[in-house]
């Protein structure tokens, strides 16, 4: 037994060995993928280890990990003063500014250590940059002007806080990001008009924000951008009676729209054969027909999006299309082969207009939240895409009855090259019913899922 101790010993001692005997690049390297607390635990395995933390290029930091703010502040300030010519891969801090901390004697609040670290970050060549800032009472920070000097940031995450305007497009230097998501951070609409313009290669931006925070102005204008995300979080009342959202990027390929405060939509350009998820409603009441203003902007707004591949659309968007379709005729949607829509009993009729714009449609998934027991429609005539391309078909609904069954007798009945019928799980009870339905297509399969 002793023998054993002994060599269980030296194996351990061996395998502490051949670590210590890694160099200082391949141990900051394994330590970048540990938070910056898990990091600093190492320093106590042996002497060499004491400051291998400081030339990690990588900090992931939460100022609750710290009981009083001038440590974490005095900390912050070591890792950045430390290993200035290294460059720092990436930097993520959580901010928590709390009442607490205001009454704490010994934190001035007109320090403002924020500019002190973004101008080590820009110092030190920060790659990705993520800064959160949780409080509690509603108040931001307001990121320093020399964020807009970052010449190698890559990825830049801000959560409430503030941005300020730059003097100019010239006064931004930030050629290399990529990706950029702003998620409740408070900015004038002037800001997204001169940074956008200065990011000769960004691919991706997303931005998160409450109606209450909306500018005048969202303006996206790129020619680099691939991916772009608008959210504006649902809220009963708002700022700015007309926000207006402005896009033109060409060689957009994924575009994805949530918001229901938004006026006005104005798309110059995107991508051809791109995705999208729609969701607006351009602040219009259910129901309320259409002035020559809102008419002529919803017409536009279609044209622009008449050449996407795949669509995802939701109720209240239909709702302002059925609106537009009794005015005036839809464009058409040749490309779109994928349409996912959430539809409404009221808007039956809808259904076979929207279609029938739709003349190479492949796929098409209809999500219900709930049907009524009245007959649901009545085909007036039937979409060419029924005929000639409409392949897969998917119902979901949460509960069923006589207006599902009519439903999927709808295309079943319709549908010549059909070939896979694919129902949610509430369609179990009537499933026998369903599948001696005649068929139009007799390859087509009737698949609960």
């Amino acid at each position: 037994m002793a023998k054993r101790g002994v060599e269980e010993k030296n194996s351990s001692s061996k395998r502490r060995t051949s670590l210590s005997d890694l160099p200082d690049s391949l141990l900051c390297h394994i330590l970048s993928f540990l938070s910056t607390e898990e990091s600093v635990r190492s320093s106590v395995l042996a002497q060499r280890w004491r400051n291998i933390w400081l030339k990690v290029p990588a900090f992931n930091l939460d100022s609750t990990q710290f009981g009083e703010v001038l440590d974490f502040v005095k900390f912050v300030d070591t890792f950045l003063e430390s290993e200035k010519e290294l460059d720092l891969k990436r930097f993520r801090l959580v901010y928590h500014h709390d009442e607490e901390l205001l009454l704490d004697e010994d934190f001035d609040e007109d320090d403002n250590f924020l500019d002190s670290w973004m101008d080590k970050l820009v110092e030190r060549r920060v790659s990705h940059l993520d800064v959160e800032l949780i409080s509690e009472f509603n108040e931001r920070l307001c990121m320093p002007m020399s964020l807009y000097s970052c010449n190698n940031l890559v990825k830049l995450n801000l959560y409430n806080l503030m941005l300020d305007i730059p003097e100019s497009e010239s006064a931004v230097s930030m050629p290399c990001v990529k990706s950029m998501h702003l998620n409740q951070v408070g900015y004038e609409g002037l800001v997204l008009q001169r940074l956008i313009p200065s990011y000769p290669v960004i691919e991706k931006l997303s931005i998160i924000r409450g109606p209450m925070e909306l500018s005048d102005l969202t303006c996206v204008r790129s020619q680099s951008l691939k991916r772009f995300t608008l959210e504006v979080q649902r809220e009963e009342h708002k700022v700015v009676d007309d926000h207006v959202v402005e896009i033109d990027a060409p060689k957009l390929e994924f575009l994805s729209l949530q918001d229901h405060s938004s006026e006005t939509y104005i798309i110059h350009c995107i991508g051809s054969s791109a995705v999208v998820q729609i969701d607006v409603n351009f602040d219009l009441k259910p129901g309320s027909s259409l002035c020559s203003s809102e008419r002529s902007m919803v017409h536009k707004f279609l044209r622009a999006l008449s050449e996407v591949k795949d669509m995802e659309i939701s109720y209240a968007t239909l709702e302002v299309i059925h609106g537009f379709s009794k005015l005036e005729a839809l464009p058409q949607f040749y490309n779109l082969t994928w349409l996912k829509a959430s539809f409404n009993e009221s808007l039956w009729e809808l259904l076979p207009t929207f279609l029938g714009c739709c003349p190479n449609l492949h796929t098409l998934v209809l999500e219900y939240e709930s049907l009524t027991e009245a007959e649901p429609m009545k085909l007036s005539y039937v979409p060419p895409c029924f005929v000639s391309s409409l392949k897969f078909v998917e119902l979901l609904t949460p509960v069923t009855g006589t207006s599902s069954q009519i439903l999927a007798r709808c295309f079943l009945t319709n549908c010549s090259v059909l070939q896979e019928l694919t129902l949610s799980k509430s369609f179990s009870n009537m499933i026998k019913q369903i599948k001696k339905i005649p068929k139009r297509s007799t390859r087509c399969k009737i698949v609960i899922d």
